[in-house]
Order: structure tokens, then C-alpha cells, then sequence
């Protein structure tokens, strides 16, 4: 689906939020389960363990993270961060940036992978940590799911809507399968949120959406609901699927979209000023820049702090590209995600 342009759409204020505890590299390696080395014969050394952390810094361009839970320690829900909490505090802080309260908000849209409870919608709980008496409503489109909601949310400012309240939140720590190392090193916790509404000479140029639901097994979670003791054991509620294909296709995931989307805007990639993706690697920022034009110093990167924070990534990546100074008025930003289900989106705003 193609849609835009849409007039006056703008954001106004962004919040994030983080886990309490920050991890390096060598601090997740160090603080492994012991499944995750089974195929050892002799303890890992310390020399090994910095060396592989620089490997993942130099590959992915991943530093740390933020994580709710310690991956292979057991569940305690009451008594870590949640999706809920996360979600929650962004949601605080882009409601001060923006200088608007709860009760100018016509309809908050959450996205995540990740809720912190099986029905309902994580959008009503922070609905009601907020004291909000509006619409509100959850996208589930994995990491482009909040592309989707800002497209969503444009559209509803169209009909009327006074101020949209758009949500990512993740906890992945607590599906990362403890044995797999990678995933381990490259996904993180934490939530972005924006605020919008409109103003004169803003406008949402563009936005393209595409699902593909048979590409969902690149990356899943593959036990049934409602959970059951077999699946529990068997590993069915954390992370799964085929990463070597999942990379394969990604990059021209991203540069279908994007070259949607500026089509539809009628710009040139030299013509965007900034380039906001979803965060994964370095590496594939660079390859999707190189596919599609954008000059790679006008594309924002904070991987290397943040790590893969699913649908809160480029959320997060935007609030803090505002607060670098890098977004003034007038700015062509353009924004890009690929996500498990499998579902790809991009947009073009004009700030």
C-alpha cells in the first residue's frame, strides 16, 4: 500500500526509555549460560571473550545494550522492567517534549513484538498508566511495525485527530534463546515514542506498506497460544527461525520500500537530508544506502548504543537524531524498517 502525501503532519515532542542495566559486549559474553558454550572443551579466556566483544563491535557496530532481564536467568515478571513500564516512561517524556498533556491525545498506537501480556492491547495498559480517556490500539508488524503506526497515525490526523501519541517498546531479553550467542549480542530492551500533530508546511510526503506472510518463518516465535508446559520446555516462546535467509532478504526489503516511497514523494535518494533506519547493524545500514543512493554520512546511526530494539529502534533513533540537532524545520527525512512476519515499510517526512 502506497499512501500520501499528508498535510500538516508533523512531530512534536519525543521521549525514550531504558533499562536500568547497561551491558557491554564482554559483559554479555561473560554472563552467558554455560548451554550457550556446551560445545567447549576448556573454559573460555578472558582474552577470547574481548576479542570475539571487538568482533561484534567491528561487524554489527554494536557496543551495548539496555536489558530488563538477564538472558538464561529465570522469568520474574513482577520484578523487572516490563514492555509496559518502558513503554510507559517514553510515553511520559514525549508528552513533555512536546509541552501537551494526556488529554490532548486522541489515539495512542503501540508497536511491539513483545507485550507484556498475551490479550488486550500494551496501547489501553499505557492508556491507563497515563490516565488517557481516548482511542487506543497496538501494531503488530515486528520491527516495522512503528512505520505502520505512524502511517496510521497520519492518516487519523487527516479525519480530525488532535494529537496522536505513536509507541515501540521491546523487551527481547526475555525471548533470547540463552544458547544462541548472536542474538544475544545483537538485540537490546527499550522504547521510543512520539508525539503528533500538525503543523503549516509539515507534511508526510509518503509512506509505503507491504506484507508478505510466508516469509514469517525467517523469524518467529513458533509455539501456539495459549502457552502450554510442552512448549514452554521445548523453547517454542523465544526467538527462532533462518538467519541466513532472514539476510539475505532484508536488504532488498529495504530498498522496495525506499524506492516506493521516494517515487511516490518524487525525490531523488540525494535529495533526503537525513536518513532514519531501523537499527540492526552498521553493516546493513551501509549496504541499504549503497542499494538506494543516500549518501551514508546523512544516514543517523546509534546501533552501537542501543543495539536491535525491534519496533522502538528507529523511534529511538529519531527522538535522539531531534535532540542532536540534526531534524531542524524544513529538514526531508526519510525512515525505513524491515520486519519478522515479514512486513517492510518506509516513509518520507517533510519536518
Amino acid at each position: 500500500m502506497e499512501l500520501g502525501p499528508c498535510d500538516g503532519v508533523c512531530v512534536l515532542g519525543g521521549g525514550t526509555a531504558f533499562p536500568r542495566e547497561v551491558l557491554s559486549n564482554e559483559q554479555v559474553l561473560r554472563n552467558l549460560p554455560a548451554s550457550a558454550r556446551a560445545h567447549r572443551a576448556t573454559p573460555v579466556t578472558d582474552e577470547e571473550l574481548r576479542f570475539v566483544a571487538r568482533g561484534v563491535e567491528e561487524s554489527l557496530g554494536v557496543r551495548s545494550r539496555a536489558w530488563a532481564h538477564r538472558v538464561g536467568a529465570p522469568l520474574d515478571p513482577a520484578g523487572t522492567e516490563s514492555t509496559l513500564t518502558l513503554g510507559t516512561q517514553a510515553a511520559r517524556a514525549a508528552l513533555a517534549d512536546a509541552g501537551c498533556t494526556i488529554d490532548q491525545i486522541s489515539l495512542i498506537l503501540c508497536a511491539t513484538s513483545t507485550p507484556h501480556r498475551m490479550t488486550s492491547t500494551l496501547s489501553a495498559a499505557i492508556g491507563a498508566e497515563l490516565g488517557a480517556h481516548c482511542a487506543a490500539m497496538d501494531t503488530r508488524t515486528g520491527c516495522s511495525a512503528g512505520l505502520f503506526a505512524l502511517a496510521t497515525g497520519a492518516l487519523y490526523l487527516n479525519a480530525g485527530a488532535e494529537r496522536v501519541l505513536v509507541i515501540g517498546a521491546e523487551t527481547f531479553s526475555k525471548i533470547i534463546p540463552p544458547e544462541h550467542k548472536v542474538a544475544a549480542l545483537s538485540l537490546g530492551d527499550g522504547a521510543g515514542a512520539l508525539v503528533l500533530g500538525r503543523r503549516a508546511g509539515a507534511r508526510l510526503d509518503a509512506a509505503y506498506l507491504q506484507t508478505d506472510g510466508s516469509l514469517g518463518k525467517l523469524i518467529t516465535t513458533d509455539g501456539a497460544l495459549p502457552p502450554t508446559e510442552a512448549e514452554i520446555a521445548r523453547g517454542g516462546y523465544r526467538l527462532s527461525g533462518q538467519p541466513d535467509e532472514l539476510l539475505a532478504v532484508v536488504p532488498h526489503k529495504y530498498e522496495e520500500a525506499l524506492g516506493h516511497v521516494l517515487a511516490r514523494a518524487g525525490l531523488r535518494a540525494d535529495q533526503i537530508d537525513l536518513f532514519v533506519p531501523h537499527q540492526t547493524s552498521r553493516t546493513l545500514i551501509a549496504e541499504v544506502c549503497r542499494r538506494v543512493g543516500v549518501p551514508l554520512e546523512r544516514a543517523f546511526v546509534n546501533v552501537d548504543r542501543h543495539a536491535n530494539i525491534g519496533a522502538a529502534g528507529w523511534l529511538v533513533a529519531l527522538v535522539e537524531a531531534r535532540a542532536e540537532g540534526r531534524v531542524p524545520p524544513g529538514t526531508r527525512l526519510a525512515l525505513a524498517a524491515v520486519g519478522g512476519g515479514m512486513s517492510w515499510a518506509a516513509a518520507v517526512l517533510t519536518c
